[in-house]
């Protein structure tokens, strides 16, 4: 868990989106970094210092999302982070879209949601606290 924010922040280095990165001689893809750092997210809300087991997961079988930038509170992120996690839990394979619990609220594609992550994960790197409020575009 400890690591996950310096894995955020490498990701972010390579603009964001990535097939694969290699941390401390393990090659995670980036279905692996979507679950790590959802899961990641949920357990820095709740205080919680565990582990985080890795395991392969699917693509998702028809990427889609109406945005291509949001703007999320800390309880819209978590929100969408604790339900990525859980469908990819039950599923094996990263969900086509995360939605966004808002009347009339669009969709975020896997791309999207993983650069939130990111966001957020990088910023909590740099000052030891989730963010209030997030940006991605």
């Amino acid at each position: 868990m400890a690591e996950v924010p310096e894995i955020a922040y490498r990701v972010s280095v390579a603009s964001g989106t990535i097939d694969s990165i290699e941390y401390k001689g393990l090659n995670l893809s980036m279905n692996q970094c979507l679950y790590i750092f959802a899961r990641a997210i949920v357990m820095l809300d709740s205080n919680d210092k565990g582990n985080i087991s890795v395991r392969e997961y699917g693509n998702p079988e028809r990427p889609d999302g109406r945005l291509s930038s949001a703007t999320l509170t800390r309880a819209e992120y978590v929100d969408m982070a604790g339900r990525t996690y859980r469908w990819m839990d039950q599923n094996g394979r990263v969900p086509n879209h995360v939605g966004i619990r808002q009347e009339g609220a669009g969709d975020l594609s896997p791309d999207i949601l993983l650069r939130v992550f990111v966001r957020v994960l990088t910023e909590y790197r740099s000052t030891g606290k989730l963010p209030d409020r997030v940006t991605v575009s």
